[in-house]
C-alpha cells in the first residue's frame, strides 16, 4: 500500500438509473451522480485510481422480459416475480425452448444463496444503447480527474452473461458461468489500496452486493471501506437502513460526498 493509496469505486453510474428517462431510473440518482460528480471535481486529487463499473446487458437476458412467456404467450410485465415453482408449473417458461436448461440451472444456484425469486426488470443497460452510457455529469467529472491525474479510468463491465443476475461487480449469483465467477483479478487490484470508497446505484443491489461482495471475501488487516451515502440510492420500496445495517455490520463505514 503507497502513498496516496486510495481508490473511488464508482457502480453503474448509467443514464438508465441516474436519468429520469432511464428504463430503471432510481429515485434520488440524478441528485447522486451530480454530488458524485462534484466530489470527484473538489477530491479527485485524493484518489490515485479510479474504478468505473458498466451493468452491461443484451435485450434477451434472464432477467429481462422478453426470455421470458407465459401460458397465454405474454411476456412479463416489469417487477414480476418468477419462483421456481412458477417456472416448474409452466406459468412461465423460456421463450426459446433451449433455455429451459439455464433456467434449472439458475434456480439451482438461486436455491444455495437463499433467493428466493428471479425479478424481472425493465429492459436496461443494453449494450450500444443510450441507457447503457455514463450519465452526463460523471462524463464530464471523469475527463477532468483524467486530464489532471494523467491516468486512466478502470473500467469495469458486468452482467454481460444474460443467463444468471449479476448484482455484484465480483460475481453473478449463478457463478459457475466463468464469465460471472469471482473476479479474482479486480478484488486482488483492490486490496493493494488503503482505503477504497464506494458511490453508485443502487445501494439496495448493485452497491449494496458489490461491497458484500468485497468484505465477504476479506479485506486486508487496516484497509478501510467507505461508503459515499449521499452519493447512492435504493431501488423505490427497498429498505434503505437494513442496506446501511448489512454494510455497516460487514465492516463499511458511511460518510459523506463534503
Amino acid at each position: 500500500m503507497g502513498e496516496k493509496s486510495r481508490a473511488l469505486v464508482v457502480i453503474d453510474s448509467q443514464n438508465d438509473f441516474c436519468d429520469r428517462k432511464g428504463s430503471l431510473y432510481v429515485d434520488g440518482a440524478e441528485d447522486d451522480v451530480v454530488r458524485l460528480a462534484e466530489h470527484i471535481g473538489t477530491r479527485g486529487g485524493e484518489y490515485s485510481d479510479i474504478f468505473v463499473s458498466l451493468d452491461s446487458h443484451d435485450v434477451v437476458a434472464i432477467f429481462h422480459p422478453k426470455f421470458w412467456t407465459g401460458e397465454s404467450g405474454n411476456n412479463p410485465a416489469p417487477y414480476t416475480a418468477i419462483s421456481a415453482s412458477g417456472f416448474a408449473s409452466g406459468e412461465w417458461r423460456p421463450a426459446r425452448a433451449a433455455h429451459a436448461r439455464h433456467v434449472d440451472r439458475m434456480f439451482a444456484a438461486m436455491e444455495k444463496k437463499n433467493v428466493p425469486s428471479l425479478m424481472i426488470w425493465p429492459e436496461h443497460c443494453v449494450v450500444s444503447t443510450w441507457g447503457h452510457g455514463m450519465a452526463e455529469p460523471m462524463t464530464r467529472a471523469l475527463a477532468a480527474w483524467r486530464e489532471a491525474s494523467g491516468a486512466p479510468v478502470r473500467y469495469v463491465f458486468k452482467g454481460e452473461n444474460p443467463y444468471t443476475e449479476m448484482f455484484s461487480i465480483f460475481e453473478g449469483i449463478d457463478d459457475s458461468w466463468p464469465d460471472a465467477a469471482f473476479n479474482e483479478s479486480l478484488y486482488s487490484r483492490l486490496t493493494a489500496f488503503e482505503t477504497l470508497v464506494f458511490a453508485g446505484e443502487a445501494l439496495s443491489h448493485c452497491v449494496e452486493a458489490s461491497v458484500a461482495s468485497y468484505l465477504s471475501r476479506g479485506a486486508p488487516p487496516g484497509q478501510k471501506i467507505r461508503v459515499l451515502s449521499d452519493c447512492t440510492s435504493c431501488v423505490s420500496g427497498f429498505d434503505r437502513n437494513a442496506s446501511e445495517e448489512k454494510l455497516s455490520g460487514l465492516g463499511a463505514e458511511f460518510v459523506l460526498s463534503r
